[in-house]
């Protein structure tokens, strides 16, 4: 049963490898780990660049019983920022939001539950075309 720290690497872990094997040329921002879109991201060879944050949501008791045998189910929100470059068009960043709402729909890893992906195009600014994807997540822990 994972906790947070579990989870989170889990989820990260999961996201990697799949992005890794369908979008390599799409890098990625880590949560704490230094990442300039100036510096680290080139037009020429790269098509989006993407960050990635997971975030806690809550939890709660979700069994009765003794004192070691209740099940408490915390849940969460992975979120994506997809960054495709200004005159790209739009089709770019939905191409990579698909290969992230693949990376994540209903997957199983370590005990953490992932849900149903929601994409939001969030449109642009001077530099990017925006779109947000959101999933839910779940784990449980016996205490």
């Amino acid at each position: 049963m994972p906790d947070f720290e579990a989870a989170s690497d889990a989820i990260l872990t999961q996201f990697k490898t799949q992005m890794d094997s369908s979008r390599p040329n799409v890098p990625i921002a880590w949560p704490n780990i230094k990442f300039a879109p100036t510096e680290d991201f080139d037009e020429s060879s790269n098509e989006a660049w993407a960050r990635i944050a997971v975030q806690g949501a809550g939890s709660r008791q979700a069994s009765l019983g003794a004192v070691g045998s209740r099940r408490w189910r915390t849940v969460g929100l992975v979120s994506v920022q997809i960054f495709a470059p200004i005159g790209t068009g739009a089709n770019v960043g939905m191409a990579v939001a698909d290969d992230v709402v693949s990376a994540l729909r209903g997957v199983t890893t370590s005990g953490v539950r992932l849900k149903a992906p929601s994409v939001l195009p969030l449109g642009r600014d001077e530099a990017y075309y925006e779109i947000s994807i959101t999933t839910p997540f779940e784990y449980d822990q016996v205490a």
